[in-house]
C-alpha cells in the first residue's frame, strides 16, 4: 500500500463527481501495483460509487505514465424535472397574417372561439431523477416548475384529458393567470387603422362610427353607437345603430334578425326579420323578411320589399320623387332571376344552332378536308361550353328563391300622405300612384290592389 501510494496519487473534483488518479516521477509501467491496493486507496477516501473497475485492472497491467491523469470513479448527476408547459390550440394574439391577398384594413386579429371548443391543453412538470456522487452521498434533482393557468370566465378544465375548453362563443383572452372568454368585443372609439375590419364570433360593441370601406362581421349582435358610412356590417343576430347609415349606394347592412337604426340614406339594408327606423329611409334598397316600421319618417325614392307589413308616415314627396315598395318579393333576387333567366333562353337558342350546324357538318365529308374538321371542332366545343354554362345558371336559379313572406296577408300603411309616382307591389301586381292619398292602407284583394282610408 505504502507502494502504492509512492507512486500514484488520487484527487476528488471540488462537486464530488470526479475521482482521479494520477502518477508520481517515480512511477514505471513496470511497477508492480495490484488492484487490490488501488481499491483500498478508494475506500480510504471514502470512493464508493461509480468505481471504473476497468480503469483498475488497466493501472494494476502497466498503464503507461503518458496516459495519466485518469478517472477511476464517476458520479451520476441529478436530471432536473421539465418544466410544465401549455399547448394553445389556436392562434390567441390580435396579430394579422399579411398574406399576398391581405387587406390593408385588417390590421388585428380578434381570437374568436365556439361553445365547446378546445382552447389548450396543459402539460404537467416532470419530478426529475435524483444522482449520487461518488462518496455515495444523494442529490437531489429539482423538480419541474407547473403552469399556474387557470380557467377563467366561461372556459372550463377537464382532468381527463388536462385540457381547457370554452363553455361559450366569444373571445379568447390568455393573462398570466387566466384563460378567459369574453362574449363581446368592445371598441370604445370610432373605427381607424388602429383596429381595422372587424370579424368577431360574438357580440360587436362600437362607441364610435364606422368610416367608409371598413367590414364588421359578427356571429351575435352589433351595436354602433355613432353613425355608418359606405362601409359593411353583417351580424348573425341583429344590428342597432344609434344615428343611422348614409352609404353613398355602398354601405351595407345586413342582419338575420332585427335592424334598429335612426335613419337610412343611400343605404343597401337586407333584414332577416325586422327592420325599425326611427327617421326616414332615403333613396335606399332596404329588404326585410317580416315588418318594416318606419312611423315617424318618410321613404323617399328607392326600392324597399317587405314580407307582412309596411308602416311609414309618408310614401314619396310632393316632387314625385320615384319610390317603390313591394310585398311578397325579394325586389334583388328577382331582378337577378330575370336576368339569369334572359341569359339561359339566350344560351339555350344559342344551343339549338350550334346542333342544327353540328347535324349539317355531319353530313359533309371530312376525310380528306382538314378545314371542315377544324370546323367540326369548334362546333363541338362551344356547344360543350355553351351546355356547361346553361347548366350552371340552372343550379344558381335552384338556390335562388326571391319569394318572401305572403302578398296576400301584406298591408302598407300610412299616416300621413302617399305622393304621386310612388309604386306599390303586391307579387306580380303593380300599380302607380296617381294622386295624392292621406291615411290610407293598401292591400291586394281579388287580385286588385286596394286604397281605403284608416
Amino acid at each position: 500500500m505504502e507502494l502504492l501510494k509512492a507512486y500514484i496519487n488520487m484527487t476528488v473534483s471540488d462537486d464530488k463527481m470526479t475521482a482521479q488518479l494520477d502518477c508520481t516521477e517515480d512511477y514505471q509501467a513496470d511497477s508492480e501495483l495490484e488492484a487490490a491496493h488501488i481499491q483500498q486507496l478508494l475506500m480510504e477516501n471514502k470512493v464508493v460509487f461509480g468505481i471504473d473497475q476497468e480503469m483498475i485492472k488497466q493501472i494494476a497491467a502497466g498503464l503507461p505514465s503518458e496516459s495519466f491523469p485518469v478517472t477511476v470513479a464517476q458520479g451520476q448527476p441529478a436530471v432536473n424535472g421539465t418544466d410544465g408547459n401549455i399547448n394553445y390550440e389556436i392562434k390567441y394574439t390580435s396579430e394579422i397574417d399579411r398574406s399576398p391577398d391581405w387587406n390593408f384594413r385588417d390590421v388585428m386579429h380578434i381570437p374568436s372561439v365556439q361553445k365547446g371548443q378546445k382552447l389548450a391543453r396543459l402539460i404537467h412538470p416532470t419530478a426529475g431523477e435524483d444522482g449520487i456522487n461518488v462518496f455515495g452521498a444523494k442529490l437531489s434533482a429539482v423538480p419541474g416548475t407547473p403552469v399556474l393557468k387557470r380557467a377563467g370566465k366561461n372556459v372550463v378544465f377537464r382532468k381527463e384529458d388536462n385540457s381547457f375548453y370554452a363553455v361559450s362563443d366569444g373571445q379568447l383572452s390568455v393573462s398570466d393567470k387566466y384563460i378567459q372568454i369574453h362574449p363581446v368585443y368592445e371598441v370604445n372609439e370610432t373605427l381607424s387603422m388602429k383596429n381595422g375590419n372587424l370579424d368577431f364570433v360574438g357580440t360587436i360593441i362600437i362607441r364610435g362610427d364606422v368610416p367608409s370601406g371598413y367590414t364588421v362581421k359578427a356571429g351575435g349582435d352589433i351595436k354602433i353607437h355613432g353613425m355608418v358610412e359606405a362601409a359593411s356590417v353583417t351580424a348573425a343576430g341583429s344590428i342597432y345603430i344609434s344615428e343611422g347609415i348614409s352609404g353613398q349606394k355602398k354601405g351595407f347592412l345586413k342582419a338575420n334578425e332585427n335592424i334598429n337604426i335612426g335613419y337610412v340614406n343611400q343605404g343597401i339594408v337586407y333584414v332577416g326579420n325586422n327592420l325599425y327606423v326611427e327617421n326616414s329611409i332615403l333613396h335606399s334598397e332596404c329588404t326585410a323578411e317580416n315588418h318594416v316600421f318606419c312611423q315617424q319618417g318618410n321613404i323617399i325614392g328607392g326600392m324597399l320589399s317587405a314580407g307582412k307589413t309596411v308602416e311609414a308616415k309618408d310614401i314619396g314627396n310632393r316632387l314625385s320623387t320615384k319610390t317603390e315598395v313591394i310585398f311578397g318579393v325579394n325586389k334583388g333576387i328577382y331582378d337577378k332571376e330575370r336576368n339569369l333567366l334572359a341569359k339561359k333562353k339566350e344560351l339555350q337558342e344559342t344551343l339549338e344552332k350550334l346542333d342544327t350546324l353540328g347535324d349539317k357538318l355531319k353530313r359533309q365529308d371530312s376525310t380528306n378536308n382538314s378545314k371542315l374538321r377544324i370546323t367540326i371542332l369548334r362546333q363541338r366545343n362551344s356547344y360543350n361550353k355553351t351546355k356547361e354554362q346553361i347548366e350552371e345558371i340552372s343550379q344558381v336559379l335552384e338556390q335562388m328563391n326571391s319569394h318572401i313572406g305572403s302578398e296576400k296577408e301584406a298591408r302598407l300603411i300610412v299616416r300621413n300622405y302617399i305622393y304621386q309616382n310612388a309604386i306599390i307591389t303586391f307579387g306580380k301586381y303593380k300599380r302607380i300612384i296617381k294622386t295624392e292619398h292621406h291615411f290610407v292602407q293598401a292591400r291586394l284583394s281579388q287580385n286588385e290592389i286596394i286604397i281605403h282610408s284608416m
